[in-house]
C-alpha cells in the first residue's frame, strides 16, 4: 500500500480597485480596498490611465488558507490518481511526498 500526502491551497482570490492621480496613489488605494486578513496581495495591474493622471490599478490578493491531503492505493499510479481526484474544488495541491 502506498500513502501520497501533500498540502493543499485554496485557490479563492478576491480583487480591489483604487484611483489616484498616479500609480503609487491608485496602487495604494487599491491595496487599502483588500480585506488581507488570510490573503496575500499576489499581483496590481493598471486597468486605465489618461493623459490627466486619472488612473485606475486592480489588486488581487488570494487566499493563503492551506490544508494537508493524502490518499492510499495499492502502488505510487493508484495512490498519486487518487490524491489528485480527491483535491476539492477551489483548491490546488502544493506538492507531494510518498510514503510506500
Amino acid at each position: 500500500m502506498t500513502t501520497v500526502r501533500g498540502t493543499i491551497r485554496s485557490t479563492n482570490t478576491i480583487p480591489a480597485d483604487g484611483h489616484g492621480d498616479d500609480q503609487s496613489t491608485a496602487r495604494a488605494r487599491a491595496v487599502d480596498g483588500l480585506e488581507l486578513t488570510g490573503y496575500d496581495v499576489v499581483q496590481t495591474n493598471t486597468l486605465s490611465s489618461t493623459a490627466a493622471g486619472n488612473i485606475t490599478v486592480r489588486a488581487v490578493a488570494r487566499s493563503t488558507e492551506i490544508q494537508p491531503h493524502e490518499a492510499s492505493g495499492p502502488n505510487y499510479g493508484a495512490a498519486r490518481a487518487a490524491y489528485l481526484q480527491t483535491i476539492p474544488d477551489g483548491w490546488i495541491s502544493l506538492g507531494i511526498t510518498v510514503n510506500a
